[in-house]
């Protein structure tokens, strides 16, 4: 090592920061949303939110079933 690394430059430019777009929500997000909007409904059974994950997500069956009980471990339900 140089003595130079590590070290902050105090001669450098400031970094210009570029405005970024917003980032489009997550599988697990939507998958979020998709769980809690259904979750008030009555009698809304495990099946339709599975359904709706794959509809809405686009996840495969599998991962729709992994969402399902990940969300719902989360939320402690």
């Amino acid at each position: 090592m140089t003595g130079a690394e590590g070290k902050s430059d105090s001669n450098a430019s400031p970094v210009v920061k570029v405005e970024k777009k917003p980032k489009a929500p997550t599988k697990m997000e939507i998958a979020s949303s998709i769980y809690l909007r259904m979750s008030k409904q009555k009698d809304v059974t495990r099946k339709q939110i599975v359904e709706q994950f794959v509809a809405e997500a686009k996840l495969s069956a599998a991962g729709a079933s992994t969402y399902y009980q990940l969300i719902k471990a989360k939320l402690g339900q």
